[in-house]
Protein backbone atom coordinates (compact mmCIF):
# COMPACT_ATOMS: atom_id res chain seq x y z
CA UNK A 1 0.00 0.00 0.00
CA UNK A 2 1.10 4.08 -0.58
CA UNK A 3 2.62 5.99 2.21
CA UNK A 4 0.28 8.41 3.78
CA UNK A 5 0.36 11.37 6.00
CA UNK A 6 -1.71 13.57 7.95
CA UNK A 7 -3.37 16.36 5.64
CA UNK A 8 -2.06 19.37 8.33
CA UNK A 9 -5.23 21.21 6.04
CA UNK A 10 -7.89 18.88 7.90
CA UNK A 11 -8.78 20.71 11.11
CA UNK A 12 -10.49 17.60 13.78
CA UNK A 13 -13.88 18.29 14.85
CA UNK A 14 -13.68 18.01 18.71
CA UNK A 15 -16.68 16.38 19.11
CA UNK A 16 -15.95 13.82 17.44
CA UNK A 17 -13.96 10.45 18.23
CA UNK A 18 -10.27 9.74 18.29
CA UNK A 19 -11.26 7.03 16.15
CA UNK A 20 -13.45 8.85 13.66
CA UNK A 21 -10.86 11.47 13.57
CA UNK A 22 -8.23 8.53 12.71
CA UNK A 23 -10.30 6.92 9.70
CA UNK A 24 -10.70 10.88 8.45
CA UNK A 25 -6.94 11.32 8.18
CA UNK A 26 -5.37 12.54 11.40
CA UNK A 27 -2.45 10.60 11.94
CA UNK A 28 -2.04 12.57 15.46
CA UNK A 29 -5.39 10.80 16.84
CA UNK A 30 -4.22 7.50 15.50
CA UNK A 31 -1.17 7.57 17.23
CA UNK A 32 -2.78 8.16 20.70
CA UNK A 33 -5.10 5.32 20.54
CA UNK A 34 -1.90 3.25 19.88
CA UNK A 35 -0.76 4.49 22.74
CA UNK A 36 -3.73 3.47 24.99
CA UNK A 37 -4.19 -0.53 23.42
CA UNK A 38 -0.53 -1.23 22.38
CA UNK A 39 -0.63 -4.01 25.45
CA UNK A 40 -3.72 -5.94 23.59
CA UNK A 41 -1.54 -6.33 20.58
CA UNK A 42 1.51 -7.45 22.54
CA UNK A 43 -0.48 -9.81 24.52
CA UNK A 44 -2.05 -11.24 21.44
CA UNK A 45 1.59 -11.75 19.73
CA UNK A 46 2.65 -12.91 22.65
CA UNK A 47 0.10 -15.72 22.63
CA UNK A 48 0.10 -16.35 19.00
CA UNK A 49 3.86 -17.65 18.63
CA UNK A 50 6.54 -14.60 19.77
CA UNK A 51 8.99 -17.08 21.36
CA UNK A 52 10.43 -13.79 23.42
CA UNK A 53 9.22 -10.53 25.18
CA UNK A 54 11.63 -8.51 23.11
CA UNK A 55 10.62 -10.58 19.59
CA UNK A 56 6.55 -9.61 20.42
CA UNK A 57 7.67 -5.55 21.44
CA UNK A 58 9.53 -5.56 18.18
CA UNK A 59 6.22 -6.43 16.61
CA UNK A 60 4.39 -4.20 18.24
CA UNK A 61 6.00 -1.36 17.44
CA UNK A 62 6.58 -2.85 13.91
CA UNK A 63 2.61 -2.90 13.58
CA UNK A 64 1.68 0.38 14.64
CA UNK A 65 4.70 2.24 12.53
CA UNK A 66 2.80 0.49 9.46
CA UNK A 67 -0.47 1.63 10.69
CA UNK A 68 0.86 5.17 10.82
CA UNK A 69 2.21 5.32 7.27
CA UNK A 70 -0.25 3.22 5.14
CA UNK A 71 -3.38 4.26 3.90
CA UNK A 72 -6.80 4.01 6.23
CA UNK A 73 -9.29 2.21 4.61
CA UNK A 74 -12.36 3.86 3.33
CA UNK A 75 -15.11 3.10 5.47
CA UNK A 76 -17.31 1.69 2.34
CA UNK A 77 -14.67 -0.54 1.59
CA UNK A 78 -13.97 -1.97 4.94
CA UNK A 79 -16.50 -2.35 8.37
CA UNK A 80 -14.25 0.53 10.18
CA UNK A 81 -16.98 1.12 12.97
CA UNK A 82 -14.72 -0.16 15.95
CA UNK A 83 -11.40 0.47 16.32
CA UNK A 84 -10.86 -2.57 19.02
CA UNK A 85 -12.56 -4.44 16.12
CA UNK A 86 -10.34 -2.68 13.29
CA UNK A 87 -6.66 -3.58 15.11
CA UNK A 88 -7.56 -7.13 15.45
CA UNK A 89 -8.86 -7.76 12.02
CA UNK A 90 -5.50 -5.91 10.87
CA UNK A 91 -3.58 -7.62 13.35
CA UNK A 92 -4.55 -11.22 11.87
CA UNK A 93 -3.63 -10.23 8.51
CA UNK A 94 0.00 -8.83 10.03
CA UNK A 95 0.10 -12.25 11.50
CA UNK A 96 -0.56 -13.84 7.82
CA UNK A 97 1.67 -11.64 5.73
CA UNK A 98 4.25 -12.94 8.74
CA UNK A 99 4.84 -9.99 10.17
CA UNK A 100 6.86 -7.56 7.96
CA UNK A 101 8.91 -5.19 9.84
CA UNK A 102 8.37 -1.74 9.46
CA UNK A 103 10.39 0.39 6.66
CA UNK A 104 13.08 2.76 7.98
CA UNK A 105 10.81 5.75 6.99
CA UNK A 106 8.24 4.41 9.32
CA UNK A 107 10.28 3.17 11.85
CA UNK A 108 11.96 6.87 12.10
CA UNK A 109 8.76 8.61 12.05
CA UNK A 110 7.15 6.09 14.91
CA UNK A 111 6.74 7.50 18.34
CA UNK A 112 5.43 4.93 20.35
CA UNK A 113 8.25 2.28 22.13
CA UNK A 114 6.97 -0.52 24.27
CA UNK A 115 7.88 -1.27 27.76
CA UNK A 116 9.16 -4.39 27.40
CA UNK A 117 9.33 -4.88 31.07
CA UNK A 118 5.69 -3.85 31.66
CA UNK A 119 4.51 -5.35 29.12
CA UNK A 120 6.06 -8.79 30.07
CA UNK A 121 4.51 -8.65 33.48
CA UNK A 122 0.91 -7.90 31.99
CA UNK A 123 1.87 -11.10 29.74
CA UNK A 124 2.57 -13.09 32.56
CA UNK A 125 -1.01 -12.13 34.64
CA UNK A 126 -2.55 -13.26 31.86
CA UNK A 127 -4.91 -16.85 32.21
CA UNK A 128 -3.69 -19.87 30.66
CA UNK A 129 -5.82 -21.75 28.34
CA UNK A 130 -7.58 -18.83 26.46
CA UNK A 131 -6.87 -18.08 22.93
CA UNK A 132 -5.44 -15.01 21.82
CA UNK A 133 -8.21 -13.51 20.74
CA UNK A 134 -9.78 -13.93 24.10
CA UNK A 135 -6.90 -12.52 25.69
CA UNK A 136 -6.53 -9.56 23.58
CA UNK A 137 -10.11 -8.68 24.82
CA UNK A 138 -9.41 -9.01 28.30
CA UNK A 139 -6.22 -6.89 27.76
CA UNK A 140 -7.76 -4.06 25.74
CA UNK A 141 -10.75 -4.22 28.77
CA UNK A 142 -8.27 -4.07 31.32
CA UNK A 143 -5.81 -1.18 29.90
CA UNK A 144 -9.24 0.96 29.11
CA UNK A 145 -9.74 0.40 32.92
CA UNK A 146 -6.52 1.45 34.15
CA UNK A 147 -6.14 4.67 31.59
CA UNK A 148 -9.73 5.43 33.02
CA UNK A 149 -8.25 5.37 36.82
CA UNK A 150 -5.03 6.75 35.54
CA UNK A 151 -6.91 10.12 34.35
CA UNK A 152 -8.84 10.18 37.67
CA UNK A 153 -5.76 9.86 39.70
CA UNK A 154 -3.93 13.29 37.70
CA UNK A 155 -7.40 15.04 38.34
CA UNK A 156 -7.31 14.52 41.52
CA UNK A 157 -3.92 15.24 42.06
CA UNK A 158 -4.50 18.32 40.58
CA UNK A 159 -7.04 19.71 42.93
CA UNK A 160 -4.86 18.76 45.58
CA UNK A 161 -7.05 15.94 46.27
CA UNK A 162 -4.20 12.91 45.88
CA UNK A 163 -4.59 11.78 49.58
CA UNK A 164 -8.06 11.03 49.26
CA UNK A 165 -7.77 9.57 45.65
CA UNK A 166 -6.52 5.91 47.04
CA UNK A 167 -9.63 5.71 49.46
CA UNK A 168 -12.02 5.79 46.66
CA UNK A 169 -11.69 3.03 43.82
CA UNK A 170 -13.26 0.31 46.34
CA UNK A 171 -16.30 2.04 46.27
CA UNK A 172 -16.73 1.37 42.76
CA UNK A 173 -17.97 -1.98 43.77
CA UNK A 174 -18.60 -1.66 46.96
CA UNK A 175 -22.21 -2.29 47.51
CA UNK A 176 -22.06 -2.57 51.79
CA UNK A 177 -23.76 -0.56 54.66
CA UNK A 178 -23.19 2.95 56.47
CA UNK A 179 -20.79 0.89 58.61
CA UNK A 180 -18.00 1.17 56.04
CA UNK A 181 -18.19 4.84 54.90
CA UNK A 182 -17.81 5.42 58.82
CA UNK A 183 -14.77 3.53 59.08
CA UNK A 184 -13.22 4.88 55.49
CA UNK A 185 -13.97 8.52 56.47
CA UNK A 186 -11.39 9.26 59.63
CA UNK A 187 -9.00 7.25 57.49
CA UNK A 188 -9.07 9.71 55.05
CA UNK A 189 -9.64 12.77 56.97
CA UNK A 190 -13.06 13.68 55.98
CA UNK A 191 -16.31 13.33 57.73
CA UNK A 192 -18.78 10.54 56.85
CA UNK A 193 -21.29 13.31 54.95
CA UNK A 194 -18.52 14.68 53.02
CA UNK A 195 -16.89 11.03 51.92
CA UNK A 196 -20.56 10.00 50.77
CA UNK A 197 -20.79 12.99 48.78
CA UNK A 198 -17.13 12.46 47.31
CA UNK A 199 -18.02 8.72 47.00
CA UNK A 200 -20.76 10.08 44.83
CA UNK A 201 -18.99 12.32 42.64
CA UNK A 202 -16.37 10.02 42.25
CA UNK A 203 -18.92 7.44 40.77
CA UNK A 204 -20.31 9.54 38.28
CA UNK A 205 -16.85 11.50 36.99
CA UNK A 206 -15.41 7.59 36.73
CA UNK A 207 -18.48 6.68 34.68
CA UNK A 208 -18.22 9.98 32.49
CA UNK A 209 -14.64 8.95 31.88
CA UNK A 210 -14.99 6.00 31.13
CA UNK A 211 -17.74 6.60 28.59
CA UNK A 212 -15.03 9.03 26.52
CA UNK A 213 -12.28 6.33 26.76
CA UNK A 214 -14.86 3.64 25.32
CA UNK A 215 -16.56 7.00 23.19
CA UNK A 216 -13.38 7.63 21.43
CA UNK A 217 -12.88 4.04 19.92
CA UNK A 218 -16.14 4.19 18.02
CA UNK A 219 -17.23 6.21 14.72
CA UNK A 220 -21.22 6.26 15.95
CA UNK A 221 -21.72 7.12 19.97
CA UNK A 222 -24.75 5.13 20.02
CA UNK A 223 -22.24 2.51 19.65
CA UNK A 224 -21.07 3.33 23.20
CA UNK A 225 -23.09 1.63 25.40
CA UNK A 226 -22.70 -1.74 23.05
CA UNK A 227 -18.89 -1.22 23.32
CA UNK A 228 -19.25 -0.83 27.02
CA UNK A 229 -20.77 -3.90 27.42
CA UNK A 230 -18.30 -6.52 24.97
CA UNK A 231 -15.31 -4.21 27.69
CA UNK A 232 -17.01 -5.39 30.62
CA UNK A 233 -17.30 -9.05 29.04
CA UNK A 234 -13.50 -8.61 28.10
CA UNK A 235 -12.68 -7.89 31.88
CA UNK A 236 -13.74 -10.92 33.37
Amino acid sequence: MSSQVENPTIIRNPNRSLWEAAVTGHRTELGQLATRCWPAVYVWLRASGAAAAEEAAQRTEDFFARMQTIEMPRPEEEDVAHFQEFVLHRLTAYAEAGYPPADVAAQAAASLVIDRMKAEKRFGQEPSGRSPDDLFARRWALTTLEGVMETLSVEYTTEGKERLFPFLPPFLSFSGGEERYQEIAPQAGVSVSALHVTVFRFRQRYREVLRRFVGDTVRDEGDVDSELTKLLVGAS
